[in-house]
């Protein structure tokens, strides 16, 4: 009778599968011999100053993305699709770069961001700005000239003109171009306000003074009309304690910046600036310079945040300034998506984890739309599920993204590249005989032995996994050995064999299988 089953079991694994109009179609690009894959952005937009007087009369947005079949790619201003066609004067595609043609300020000025798509999803780049850059000219305003007492301090206000971006460096001229102010300890610029201070006038200040902002970001520099200084002679010289006119603010830096803190006195004799950290002692990292009135730190850690303190001092006073420096991060990610194959109507989550201060929201976009969930938790994945994801965690330092293929498949068994294979065990010790179907949903699994069917008792045991377990081997226990598969897309099977030795101790082996990492298979080619 236990031969006549096993028989009609045979039978039935060598006809057809069930009518496949049963089950879901699985779609063309998820089949067996699927070799494509989904966008994977190789270059990304970054942000763009554009400046108004520039001689080339062009913006170029880059984006590539690395997929099969090749990706084709459209674009966003400000959440909004650009339609390339009937804005065919200033939009143009060259690859999936985005070219913007005689730009307007008022017209291209946003937040730009690439789509790639190809059959397996689409994916959004980063958001990228497109900003225009401008750096006017100073007031033609005559100045006043400025009396000083020789021992007292001055201060010359640059006053720099509107200008895009906000970053400026400032040095100071005296009396022709490129005769530059030497910044010592009586002499300081602010990189803030650009404004120049002498702790105390002599006479050897006089002259005419003229203030240069440059835009790094333009590359372009302006000068202001000049200053006259006019020191007065007064004698004797009198003496003026420290007085701080330079006072940093309250600042925040991200984790690995380098930052600049600004302190600066007038005074007579030239006051000493001194820095200290009220909280415990000043960062390893960070160094003085323009003779103490600049503190640097160099890539700010956390436990570097607290309250920092400026202190002038000479023979006539001290002055004191403190404020607080606070750490912050942009995203970073702990823990992120991958790419991978789940078997159709297995429960399925993905998950991805941030860092950063404060701490990153986390969202998630399947082929470029906004999902409203708040995880990607799959109770029955379906091939509707398939598609590109991404998970974005963003504050407002920032956002990164994190981007993944999920490919939902099904497919009836096949041992073509995992045949139950010929292994060796020792005598009276233990053996596994692997079974590694491709299959998806994950198939049953039953073994034989000769025509035997195996069920599960004290010495054999099939797994989980559908791996068949043998203790304490014995030499009755070689022989051909049979694995059966079975799913909702039809059935298999492959035929192996155990080898039994005559001694159970073996010198080396390898383990072949990391679920089961107490036995050792042998495998004879």
């Amino acid at each position: 009778m236990l031969y006549l089953t096993l028989l009609l079991h045979l039978l039935v694994l060598s006809l057809s599968p069930a009518d496949a109009s049963m089950y879901e179609e699985v779609p063309d690009f998820y089949g067996e011999e699927a070799t494509g894959y989904g966008p994977v952005f190789e270059e990304q937009p970054v942000d763009s100053i554009y400046p108004e007087e520039s001689p080339e009369a062009k913006i170029t947005m880059s984006c590539r993305a690395r997929a099969n079949p090749p990706a084709t790619y459209k674009w966003k201003m400000d959440n909004v699709e650009l339609d390339l066609e009937t804005q065919s004067s200033h939009y143009s595609l060259v690859g999936g770069n985005l070219v913007i043609s005689k730009p307007i300020k008022t017209k291209h000025v946003g937040q730009y961001s690439c789509l790639a798509t190809n059959a397996y999803g689409t994916v959004i780049s980063r958001e990228a700005s497109v900003q225009f850059g401008y750096l006017d000219l100073f007031s033609s305003e005559e100045r006043e000239s400025v009396y000083v007492k020789e021992g007292q301090g001055a201060v010359l206000l640059c006053a720099p003109p509107p200008h895009h971006p906000d970053e400026l460096s400032f040095r100071w001229i005296l009396n022709e171009f490129p005769t530059f102010i030497p910044l010592d300890k009586r002499r300081f610029v602010s990189q803030i306000t650009g404004n120049l201070y002498i702790s105390k006038v002599d006479a050897s200040d006089s002259g005419n003074y003229s203030c240069i902002a440059s835009s790094p970001s333009i590359s372009k520099s302006v000068f202001s009309n000049y200053i006259p200084l006019v020191p007065l002679a007064e004698r004797p010289t009198r003496k003026y304690p420290a007085d701080l006119k330079v006072k940093f603010p309250d600042t925040t830096a991200l984790v690995g910046q380098n930052i600049t803190l600004e302190c600066f006195a007038l005074g007579n004799p030239v006051p000493e600036i001194r820095w200290k950290k009220l909280d415990g002692p000043l960062p390893p990292n960070h160094e003085l310079r323009m003779s103490g009135a600049h503190l640097h730190l160099y890539n700010v850690q956390h436990e570097d945040a607290g309250s920092f303190q400026c202190e002038a001092v000479n023979s006539r006073g001290k002055d004191y300034h403190a404020a607080r420096l606070s750490v912050e991060a942009f995203p970073e990610w702990v823990e992120q998506i991958s790419s991978t194959e789940q078997d159709l109507s297995r429960d399925y989550t993905m998950s991805c984890v941030a860092s950063g201060k404060p701490e990153p929201r986390i969202r998630w976009l399947k082929n470029g739309q906004l999902s409203h969930r708040k995880e990607m938790r799959f109770g029955r994945l379906t091939f509707d599920d398939s598609g590109m994801y991404q998970c974005m965690a963003e504050n407002h330092h920032g956002v990164i993204y994190a981007t993944a293929e999920l490919r939902v498949y099904a497919c009836a068994p096949t041992f073509e590249h995992h045949p139950v294979k010929r292994v060796m065990a020792a005598k009276n010790g233990r053996v596994l005989i692997e079974c590694r179907p491709k299959a998806a949903p994950k198939p049953s699994f039953s073994w034989s032995r000769g025509t035997e069917l195996i069920r599960n008792q004290t010495r054999m045991l099939i797994w989980e996994d559908g791996s068949l377990e043998i203790r304490n081997v014995t030499h009755d226990d070689e022989g051909m050995y049979t694995c059966f598969v079975e799913n909702d897309r039809g059935k298999a099977n492959s035929t192996g064999s155990l080898v039994v030795t005559g001694k159970s101790q073996l010198k080396q082996c390898s383990i072949d299988n990391a679920l089961h990492p107490s036995f050792c298979i042998i495998h004879l080619l």
